[in-house]
């Protein structure tokens, strides 16, 4: 099983997969996915480019689709990452977060409303999020950056 920044990673590489596709960054980055997942095996890295060029063809994704296809190359990131052995792990893990600082890098800047899709039934914003209840309702915000607290709140009751 993958630690919580190993899985965090591997979906934020599913993210920049669907981030990359189309863009002018987007041949250079297909062929360093195909040879991280690959790992050296002819095979593997033809198909990965395959999959990859398929991702890249789908007309305008909405966010629903663009969601399955990051979680679908999320799953593949973290499969490749658990089933590397410890060093191999570190390597690959270096690997993917520079491909995700590369192309986080490309983004639009936080101050321009920019997002990009976090899975289903999320979103993840490159910048500051506010969030307002009105009119007697309830309002959120979870934040994923490590450990879970111990006994997180429940919004509208008191901490216990």
């Amino acid at each position: 099983m993958l630690t919580e920044s190993l899985a965090a990673l591997a979906a934020a590489g599913g993210t920049a997969v669907v981030s990359a596709a189309g863009t002018e960054l987007w041949d250079t980055f297909r062929t360093r996915v195909a040879g991280l997942l690959g790992r050296g095996n002819d095979t593997a890295e033809r198909i990965t480019l395959e999959r990859l060029d398929r991702t890249a063809a789908e007309p305008e994704p909405t966010a629903a689709s663009a969601a399955d296809l990051a979680s679908a190359w999320a799953s593949r990131f973290s499969d490749a990452l658990e089933e590397a052995p410890p060093g191999e792990q570190e390597r690959l893990a270096a690997q993917l977060r520079e491909l995700v600082d590369e192309i986080n890098s490309h983004r639009a800047p936080a101050d321009s409303g920019g997002t990009a899709i976090a899975g289903a039934g999320g979103v993840a914003v490159n910048g500051e999020v506010h969030i307002e209840a009105k009119d007697g309702g309830h309002a959120a915000n979870v934040q994923n950056f490590g450990t879970v607290p111990a006994n997180p709140t429940v919004p509208g009751r008191p901490p216990a």
